[in-house]
């Protein structure tokens, strides 16, 4: 066996010229602060919308104490008393003299005159399949004679 003297071939390069090891150490660096940075600005980002959350949930609160107050005074003023005393002393009302009854010379009418919202659904009339047989066997009879 002969042995040939040739240099040694460098073994290939992945990325085509070798790369010194303080470019591959500035790349790292670089991925590291960029990783770095995306983090703290979703960590920022979560921070203010719990800011704006705990906002609008105070603000609900407050809204809804509101609400609760207006109820309340809407109670207190659509009481019985309130109104026959503020009927009386600040509109100068008085209770009814005398009675007035009217009679009416009219039968009363055969079905109660409501809006129809409020009236009760009608059923509505089935119709028949032909001959008694389902929809789907009419279509089968018709394709096949």
């Amino acid at each position: 066996m002969a042995a040939l003297h040739r240099p040694a071939m460098p073994a290939p390069r992945i990325f085509g010229k070798a790369r010194s090891g303080r470019l591959v150490l500035y790349v790292v660096a670089a991925i590291v602060v960029a990783v770095a940075l995306l983090q703290v600005n979703q960590f920022s980002r979560l921070t203010s919308t719990g800011y704006q959350i705990e906002s609008l949930k105070r603000e609900r609160d407050v809204k809804l104490a509101a609400n609760h107050k207006l109820e309340a005074d809407v109670a207190s003023l659509s009481s019985l008393a309130r109104v026959d005393l503020v009927a009386r002393i600040e509109l100068g009302m008085l209770p009814a003299q005398r009675r007035l009854y009217i009679d009416v010379n009219q039968a009363v009418p055969e079905r109660q005159t409501l809006p129809t919202r409020f009236l009760p659904d009608e059923p509505q009339a089935e119709t028949p399949a032909q001959d008694g047989k389902p929809f789907w066997k009419r279509a089968i009879d018709w394709l096949i004679p």
